[in-house]
């Protein structure tokens, strides 16, 4: 396979986003007008489906890296979501139903809301979002690059130009569906339905890889458990602290996320759609980590040792000359990766337009002028400055990616980000079920977290 297959491929595949974004807000639109709810955009399935944003570029073709590296350890960020979601959803439930109530339209929303409205907490939590995320989208970008390069046998593919393409081409769909109006509930019907339509690619793509593997170069599950246990490394023991560490961060960031808030919270439109996601959403884990390890072996059996771990999703089918396999694994990492973009990019547009931008703003005209514009003119105001700060957040996606260099830099980028977004848990739990938490108080554990 060639990038001459590979580039037209890409492109009409986010063609067939866009496609399904436009009609799904055309639905939503139509249905609007006529006084009815769109059921089926709103739906269990399509709700529960839009929770796999979670699973990024770093899932996708990093937890292969992981397992290779680190053994049965890559699973931990598995089992963090599935226990929240199976043993605390009263927990997801609560949260959904005061971000209803008091009507957020993001984390740091609703913590400011629960502390005075505070703009200080607000400030201090989209900063500390911006911060985690934003080396996270440089590990999207950066999957994106080494996957074409992967295809590229002359390394024309210059990854940094395809990065900044990439991010363009991001930028502009987000700004489209993510940007299109100011809606009183801030839910984007297309960019979920788009997002649903990636999770069911992206696991489609890991199991075809998963089962080629284990039936087509393995005789099957009694072969792979030999495999398994003949690859045993002393790295791959199991350290008990650590996992119990890894765990408890993982079940963290399924809440605090920017991204996961947004879809969890921010886009529920039925509380009891918690309930579904609750057993709903393991299960899509458990499918997402079936073959991971098989896939981990085969790699380290099949492979030249020098070949990148997180890539032998794609490089075993290539490799091997099963161009359908390679391409539908490209088109997942691909969707792992842009649905995490797109998802991220207007969490983090919300944040920093609503308590950094806008605020400015005022505090500018009422310097100047004395005064601020009438209501009907900030609609225009808040659009502009979300659009903008799309553009701001994917400039420093792409700016990141270009300076750390190297994948070995971005290596340890998802766990960084989950602990930089962990310092949020204090102050969201105390804004939930601590009447006497003080904004002094959530402001210096945010402040003194973050540092």
């Amino acid at each position: 396979m060639t990038l001459n297959i590979l580039i037209p491929a890409a492109l009409g595949y986010v063609v067939f986003l866009f496609v399904i974004a436009s009609l799904a807000e055309r639905r939503a639109e139509t249905l609007r007008l006529a006084g009815r709810k769109p059921r089926f955009l709103r739906s269990p399935l399509v709700y529960t489906l839009s929770l796999s944003v979670y699973c990024t570029a770093w899932t996708f073709y990093g937890a292969v890296g992981y397992a290779v590296r680190s053994g049965l350890e890559f699973i931990t960020i598995y089992l963090g979501p599935t226990l929240v979601f199976i043993g605390w959803w009263w927990f997801l439930r609560k949260l959904v139903r005061i971000g209803k109530a008091q009507r957020v339209t993001s984390i740091a929303d609703l913590i400011s809301a629960r502390y005075g409205k505070s703009n200080l907490v607000a400030v201090i939590v989209t900063l500390l979002a911006v911060a985690a995320t934003t080396p996270y989208i440089a590990l999207q970008l950066q999957s994106i690059s080494l996957s074409f390069e992967t295809f590229s046998d002359d390394h024309a593919v210059a990854p940094q130009q395809l990065a900044m393409w990439v991010a363009a081409g991001l930028a502009l769909f987000t700004i489209l569906f993510g940007t299109r109006n100011l809606d009183a509930n801030e839910q984007h019907h297309g960019v979920v339905t788009a997002i649903a339509v990636e999770a069911v690619v992206k696991l489609i793509a890991l199991l075809a890889v998963g089962i080629w593997v284990v039936w087509g170069l393995m005789d099957g599950l009694p072969d792979v458990m030999a495999r398994i246990a003949a690859a045993d490394r002393p790295e791959w023991r199991v350290q008990p602290a650590r996992w119990m560490g890894l765990i408890f961060l993982a079940g963290v960031a399924v809440v605090t996320l920017p991204r996961m808030f947004q879809v969890m919270v921010v886009e529920n439109s039925d509380e009891r759609h918690v309930s579904t996601a609750s057993w709903a959403f393991p299960l899509y884990l458990m499918a997402m980590s079936l073959f991971v390890l098989p896939i981990a072996v085969a790699g380290m059996e099949w492979l030249p040792a020098d070949t990148n771990p997180d890539l032998f999703v794609l490089n075993l089918p290539h490799s091997l000359g099963h161009d359908g396999l390679a391409m539908l694994s490209f088109l997942g990492g691909f969707s792992a990766a842009t649905s995490m973009v797109i998802v991220a990019s207007i969490a983090l547009a919300t944040m920093v337009s609503n308590h950094i931008v806008v605020p400015l703003w005022l505090a500018q005209r009422r310097m100047f002028e004395g005064a601020v514009r009438e209501a009907g003119d900030m609609r225009g105001l808040v659009l502009t400055a979300r659009r903008l700060s799309i553009v701001a957040i994917l400039a420093l996606g792409y700016l990141y990616f270009a300076v750390s260099g190297s994948s070995r830099a971005l290596a340890s980028i998802g766990l960084i980000a989950f602990v930089g977004m962990a310092q949020v848990l204090p102050a969201l739990v105390g804004a939930l079920y601590w009447r006497g938490a003080s904004r002094m108080g959530a402001a210096t554990g945010l402040a003194t977290g973050s540092l």
